[in-house]
């Protein structure tokens, strides 16, 4: 009676499923990803895929996994399936994701906490825990050519946990902060939708001018426990070390001394009190203690990227944004930019061939009535030439996707734009996009958006990495960091079960055929393959236990029960 009655629920739920056909898989699809062929490295100044081709990063920020909702927070205003699919049909080939400590430990330990249910837009989503999301959210992305920057944005889920300083916040340690982050790269080290960690995002110092060190992120050679470059560096070693594939970003801090030595518990940097011996600079963009500190991975330096933030004065009205950059010309304000601020904080690292940069965050409001207003499309109009000039060097992640950014707005919006389906009461807005970010993403000659997957294209508008360069890599680089022989993953089953379409993968694809075989619109499928728990029937529980098995909540087939 027990099974009967587990079987009457699921058939239940998988019917909404299948009617709104959350992971959207078009039927006639043949493009399927290869594991493991996209690991990205660096060789000189440039990111390179594994035949030495150089490639550009050009994405942009979706948060929501490291706020109390865990989930990406436009689910609450539209399909979200549909959100990501004009993402990529935009040509953003990676979206760095935002996430918790706190959330990606609890992982780690079998626990699962919930998300806010925002089944209301995205019937599909109903039951689902916050790991299962995530991971709903990375066969998407994965399904339509999107690559994956993971993010730790704060320690606690909290939305506004990217406040505090430092990568360790109440129960959250340093030891957890490290252990969560080889939990997810031991976990994720064969699947190439997520090709790098972005291990703290903004390390900054106490709010105020009065500093304390203690509770400030530092930057030397030092064991102390605020030392983010100690932090880094071991954490990177230890992430590389069970995943040497995934590309390690490192933030910078805020203020960093005049002299390179942090002698003082507190310093004053008041413009009238204090005595002007300490650079400041955003949360995260000071990168000057690289000159003196520099990260050593060994032989995994060449997974290392380093990654400022840089903004407008919406944002903060910075030094360099008063005085003459408020009349000045976009050339000479570049110039401004440039000199009293990008160059000694983090573009020496690209100019003196130190590593590529990852420009994680930048962007900001193009719309309103802000007396900054001006000035900050200036800025943007600076910001976005800078990049171009700076091609395959200077990658970026423009901040933002949501809605939800109060100071820097975002590509979705409720104001002017373009109304697209399943947008619902969302439209996208062209004029920040248009004007700011599209200039800056990865086309080819005819304006086709350049993916980073060699076997998915990017969007409907894109291509993949393999098509751009004509089908003839070249021979991969001697610098290269080895490729270990593959541990054996999920999709390799002994007897097949699960492979629906004898592609030698168990994917989305055979998800849909069973869809479509349970609603007899394809009655030509392996039926002893798909009787995923033996009892001689193809039903909604053998879906339920394929999508369970792509979800990766269990990770074996077939499934006795």
């Amino acid at each position: 009676m027990r099974k009967y009655l587990i079987l009457s629920v699921v058939f239940v739920m998988l019917t909404i499923l299948l009617v709104n056909s959350g992971l959207g898989i078009p039927v006639q699809a043949t493009d399927t990803a290869e594991p493991g062929d996209d690991w990205l490295h660096v060789v000189g100044n440039n990111i390179v895929d594994k035949y030495g081709n150089k490639v550009w990063i050009t994405g942009a920020n979706w948060f929501g996994f490291n706020c109390r909702e865990r989930m990406l927070l436009d689910s609450y205003h539209s399909d979200i399936i549909a959100d990501i699919e004009i993402v990529a049909d935009k040509g953003i080939n990676v979206v760095r994701m935002p996430i918790a400590t706190d959330l990606l430990y609890a992982w780690s330990r079998g626990e699962y906490p919930a998300s806010v249910d925002t089944s209301f837009n995205n019937p599909v989503l109903a039951g689902l825990n916050s790991f299962e999301l995530f991971n709903f959210m990375l066969e998407n992305f994965k399904r339509v050519g999107i690559k994956v920057i993971l993010d730790v944005h704060s320690a606690e889920t909290d939305n506004q946990g990217h406040t505090h300083p430092l990568w360790y916040n109440g129960t959250i340690t340093e030891e957890i902060f490290k252990s969560a982050w080889v939990w997810v790269a031991d976990y994720y080290k064969n699947d190439d939708t997520i090709i790098g960690f972005d291990l703290k995002n903004e390390p900054h110092t106490n709010v105020g001018t009065v500093k304390i060190k203690s509770e400030s992120a530092i930057w030397d050679d030092s064991n102390h426990p605020n030392n983010w470059k100690r932090v880094a560096q071991e954490t990177a070693l230890e992430i590389l070390n069970v995943h040497p594939n995934v590309l390690i970003f490192v933030e910078g801090v805020e203020m960093y001394p005049k002299s390179g030595v942090w002698s003082d518990e507190i310093f004053d940097t008041s413009p009238w009190t204090g005595k002007n011996d300490y650079y400041g600079n955003w949360w995260g963009g000071n990168l000057m203690g690289v000159r003196d500190y520099p990260i050593d991975l060994g032989k995994f330096q060449s997974q290392l990227v380093y990654s400022p933030h840089d903004y407008g004065p919406l944002v903060y009205e910075q030094e360099w944004f008063k005085g003459e950059f408020t009349t000045a010309s976009d050339e000479v304000a570049k110039k401004i930019l440039y000199e009293q601020c990008w160059r000694d904080n983090w573009a020496f690292i690209m100019e003196e061939g130190i590593t590529p940069l990852l420009l994680g965050e930048w962007g900001g409001l193009t719309e309103g009535g802000d007396k900054l207003l001006e000035d900050n499309k200036k800025y943007l109009r600076c910001i976005r030439d800078y990049i171009i000039e700076n091609k395959y060097k200077l990658h970026h992640t423009f901040w933002c996707i949501n809605i939800d950014s109060a100071d820097t707005g975002g590509l979705l919006t409720r104001g002017e734009g373009t109304v697209f389906p399943g947008g619902r009461d969302l439209k996208w807005n062209d004029n920040k996009y248009d004007n700011y970010l599209l200039p800056t993403l990865w086309t080819n000659d005819e304006g086709k958006f350049i993916g980073l997957d060699h076997k998915i294209p990017l969007g409907k508008n894109g291509i993949t990495i393999s098509e751009y360069y004509a089908g003839s890599p070249v021979e991969p680089t001697p610098t290269s960091t080895p490729t270990p022989k593959p541990t054996p993953t999920q999709t390799e089953q002994a007897y097949g079960y699960g492979d629906l379409n004898g592609d030698g993968s168990i994917d989305a694809f055979d998800l849909t055929l069973m869809k479509r075989y349970l609603f007899r619109t394809n009655p030509n499928i392996n039926t002893e393959l798909a009787d995923l728990n033996g009892d001689g029937y193809i039903d909604a529980m053998d879906l339920a236990i394929l999508r369970r098995y792509l979800l990766r909540i269990i990770d074996k087939l077939p499934l006795s029960i």
